[in-house]
């Protein structure tokens, strides 16, 4: 029964020292805070890739293409097209929040936390004699400070 309360203790005590060193400023909150941009940068990800925006907590992610209607670089078309893909954002250790950008239709841009996300550009362009593999695909953003 001895054993039994020091170890019980001993995960108490864990687990205090633990909550000791979590203090609000390692929280999601002081996370967005740090997620202010001070400059405009252009990033490519692709497909499947995450990285920090500039030297903030901040990371972005290419998910997945939702959507292709581009016309095809071998093609002739009435309409260009759109591509829809699908970006994560996320602070520090934070929940991935899903960001929906268009090549040609709204919303292009969206803003986080006081960062502007472009859309700038989708590649490959498509063929309409092959479809493209999701892994070939990337995609080229530019992020900006909010303007006010």
């Amino acid at each position: 029964m001895m054993t039994l309360r020091r170890e019980t203790f001993g995960i108490l005590g864990a687990l205090l020292i633990a909550l000791a060193a979590c203090d609000e400023s390692t929280g999601p909150e002081a996370a967005r805070q740090d997620a202010v941009l001070t400059s405009s940068q252009e990033m490519t990800l692709r497909y499947g890739e995450e990285k920090a925006v500039g030297q903030s907590v901040v990371r972005l992610s290419f998910g997945q293409v939702n959507e292709d209607s581009r016309c095809p670089i071998d093609a002739v078309c009435v309409w260009a097209g759109n591509a829809q893909v699908e970006l994560g954002i996320r602070a520090g250790m934070g929940p991935t929040y899903p960001l929906r950008l268009n090549t040609n239709l709204e919303p292009r841009s969206t803003v986080w936390s006081g960062i502007r996300i472009t859309l700038l550009d989708v590649q490959p362009a498509p063929k309409a004699s092959e479809p493209t593999k999701p892994e070939d695909y990337s995609v080229k953003v530019k992020l900006e400070p909010e303007r006010k």
